[in-house]
């Protein structure tokens, strides 16, 4: 079955579906990077990465550069972790 479009279609609102759909994006990134050295599929992944950079980041290279930062932090370092849970209800404000 499908990977992400069942789970996109649990989530009607607008507003909660660009938070699913970032987490998509997230996966859709790092898949661009395992794939970086394959040269057959280089130009198709190319145009894709630049359409999604569009559609999601409006075309912003600082909000790419934020978004490569966050899906690059590594989740099972324990100081990243105390850091991540003292900045919890800031995040969530």
């Amino acid at each position: 079955g499908p990977l992400f479009l069942e789970i996109l279609e649990n989530w009607k609102d607008e507003s909660d579906k660009k938070i699913i759909q970032s987490q998509i994006v997230s996966f859709y990134f790092k898949l661009f990077e395992n794939l970086k050295g394959n040269q057959i599929i280089q130009r198709s992944m190319d145009i894709i990465k630049q359409d999604m950079f569009q559609k999601f980041l409006n075309g912003s290279s600082e909000k790419l550069d934020d978004f490569k930062k966050l899906i690059q932090i590594p989740v099972d370092d324990l100081q990243i972790q105390r850091k991540a849970i003292s900045e919890l209800i800031r995040v969530m404000k």
